[in-house]
């Protein structure tokens, strides 16, 4: 169906188109009496409106002024439209109306000041409090869904709420938690994770994937509390609204301690008890380590590879068909072969050499090493000869297009970048270059062991053309998708 302008839907009169996409369209109204609406028309039918309609099931027991009203829905074979508060007019009537979100502030603005943006803060923690009593997680807070009505900051769009501890992979890269990105369901400190990367953006008023790098006019110092909740709600998990506020307030997420032991244990269970203290102490070093170096990430961040972020944004987006298919396949792959949490492989892929084509065929014709394929190692024939069957085909699924060479100065950026951190295990499922890396050395194993072998292995050489296919895909995501619209990605 195609709406314009002075149309009528649900007795209401159609003003203005504020924004469209795959959803549907969303359009400033005039309901029977002339109060302002907002009208969200979606196609019935696919995920969206399945989503949708899920969303609004779930959030039909919600009320707080600080969540968007839903005034009436309506659901017909052909289409789903709901009726919403419209968002206060950012142009106060001065030219086209322009929908008061906190995006369209930042756009117009800049950044937002301390006071607006704890202010914001207050109104939005309110809407949460009364979403989580009600057991929902929102699963999509960015600055696009916080809206102005009647002056006040409104936790808008329900289409993705949920119970907590229920449902799939979805919301906003960049706003995403590691936990979420690790395929857990969401819970509350989700929610409170993405509340920190808005306060990022509403404070630099740079995108999320600049995070953390900061302007250079802000210090560390400015706006201190705001900083604080910003740093610790996207490095620990915060609970609840009170936690949150405490944050706000400059205090730190509080940690329970464990209960201490009152009673003697009898002697005859000395042994065990000394075991067990053991085992703990080396636990809680383990913990305070990886505390300190998370807290050495959050005080001193590292340099931002934006291109390598925006990568990543564009690999995490769930409506991608091949980008979803893509890192589908690459995380199963990395999954079963266990690498996603084997610390002594990570470990490795950090120091990882990577090399040139031509350097893989000067290796691959001449090295007399095993392995072969190892960067500046290895004795070389001194007397050329010819190339071998095996060599030639090996040569020949490297050769071109499906073996495109790394950018070394992005890779060992990113490997400092992951050096830096106390979460590495999110290496294999957030970073594209890093996964790239990591198929790199397995293709480059493979090979080894071919020519070791002397000749390919069940289906070894099907494997390797589809780590090739992966690998092309992760540093040229334009070659991938052509691959993927005409059918011939693996």
């Amino acid at each position: 169906m195609t709406c314009n302008v002075g149309d009528t839907i649900c007795n209401c009169t159609l003003l203005q188109k504020c924004g469209e996409g795959a959803y549907g369209e969303v359009w400033l109204a005039h309901d029977a009496i002339g109060t302002q609406v907002a009208l969200k028309i979606i196609k019935n039918g696919g995920r969206y409106s399945e989503r949708e309609l899920a969303g609004l099931q779930n959030y039909k027991d919600c009320n707080h002024p600080n969540l968007l009203k839903i005034r009436y829905v309506e659901i017909t074979d052909a289409q789903i439209i709901c009726i919403m508060d419209a968002a206060d007019d950012l142009n106060h009537g001065n030219g086209e109306y322009l929908p008061d979100t906190l995006a369209n502030r930042l756009r117009k603005y800049g950044r937002l000041d301390g006071k607006e943006i704890t202010d914001m803060l207050d109104g939005l923690l309110s809407g949460l409090e009364e979403l989580h009593k009600n057991g929902l997680v929102h699963r999509d807070i960015k600055p696009d869904n916080i809206l102005w009505v009647n002056g006040r900051a409104t936790l808008a769009d329900v289409g993705l709420i949920a119970f907590e501890g229920t449902g799939s992979l979805v919301g906003t890269p960049g706003f995403l938690s590691p936990r979420v990105l690790e395929g857990n369901p969401a819970e509350a400190s989700d929610d409170f994770y993405a509340l920190g990367k808005v306060i990022y953006c509403a404070l630099t008023g740079l995108a999320v994937t600049e995070y953390p790098s900061l302007p250079i006019d802000v210090t560390i110092s400015m706006d201190a509390n705001l900083n604080k909740a910003l740093r610790e709600s996207c490095s620990h998990p915060v609970k609840s609204t009170a936690e949150f506020r405490n944050l706000l307030n400059g205090k730190s997420v509080s940690v329970p301690s464990e209960p201490k032991i009152r009673n003697p244990f009898p002697i005859k269970k000395l042994v065990m008890v000394s075991g067990i203290v053991v085992l703990i102490g080396a636990f809680v070093y383990l913990f305070i380590q990886q505390q300190k170096m998370a807290e050495k990430h959050i005080v001193q961040p590292v340099p931002v590879d934006v291109e390598a972020e925006r990568k990543l944004t564009q690999l995490q987006n769930i409506d991608n068909d091949f980008q979803k298919e893509l890192q589908s396949n690459v995380q199963n792959f990395f999954r079963k072969s266990g690498w996603l949490d084997n610390g002594k492989m990570l470990s490795f892929l950090l120091d990882y050499e990577v090399i040139k084509r031509e350097d893989m065929q000067e290796l691959l014709f001449n090295s007399t090493d095993n392995p072969r394929l190892k960067p500046n190692h290895g004795v070389y024939r001194k007397k050329v000869r010819g190339v071998t069957p095996l060599e030639s085909k090996l040569w020949g699924m490297l050769h071109g297009a499906h073996y495109p060479d790394f950018d070394v100065a992005k890779v060992q950026e990113r490997q400092r970048y992951w050096k830096n951190r106390a979460d590495i295990k999110l290496m294999l499922t957030t970073d594209p270059i890093m996964q790239a890396v990591a198929l790199d050395a397995v293709i480059r194993h493979g090979i080894n062991k071919v020519l070791e072998q002397g000749a390919f292995r069940d289906n070894e050489e099907a494997e390797l053309k589809n780590l090739l296919y992966m690998r092309h895909a992760l540093l040229d995501p334009e070659w991938g998708k052509l691959q993927f619209m005409s059918g011939n990605f693996h």
